[in-house]
C-alpha cells in the first residue's frame, strides 16, 4: 500500500471509529462512589418524570454534538473540493458529504427520542 492509500485508509478508519464512539456506548457520570450507569440501563428502568427527562437531556446533548460534527465534515468536504487533485483521485468530497448527512440524520433522531421522554415524563409519576 502506497503512502497516500494508508493515509487515506487511516482517515476513513478514524472516521468509522469517531462514529461508532459517538452513536454507541454511552455511559452517564454519576455521584461519587457510584458506578456509572450504561445508557441501556437507564432505557430499561425508566419509570419516573426525572428518569425520562435525564434520557431526554442525554439524547439532546448528544443530537448537538452530532449537528457539531455535520457541519465539521461540510466544511471538510468544502476544503476537498478546493484541492481537485484528492478529490479526483479519492472522492473525499462525496466521502465528507455522506458522514455530514449521517450525521444530520442521527441528530434528527436524537431530537425525536429526547422529544419521546419529554412526553413520557410528562404522563410519568
Amino acid at each position: 500500500m502506497d503512502k497516500k492509500s494508508t493515509w487515506i485508509a487511516g482517515v476513513v478508519c478514524g472516521a468509522a471509529l469517531a462514529l461508532g464512539l459517538t452513536l454507541g456506548g454511552y455511559a452517564i457520570g454519576a455521584d461519587e462512589g457510584q458506578q456509572a450507569v450504561s445508557m441501556e440501563q437507564q432505557i430499561l428502568n425508566a419509570k419516573t418524570k426525572a428518569d425520562h427527562e435525564a434520557l431526554a437531556a442525554q439524547y439532546e446533548q448528544e443530537a448537538k454534538e452530532l449537528e457539531k460534527k455535520a457541519e465539521e465534515h461540510k466544511e471538510m468536504a468544502k476544503a476537498y473540493s478546493r484541492n481537485p487533485a484528492l478529490e479526483a483521485k479519492h472522492g473525499l468530497v462525496t466521502h465528507c458529504n455522506r458522514l455530514a448527512e449521517k450525521y444530520a440524520e442521527a441528530a434528527k433522531e436524537d431530537i425525536a427520542l429526547a422529544k419521546l421522554h419529554h412526553q413520557l415524563a410528562e404522563k410519568a409519576k
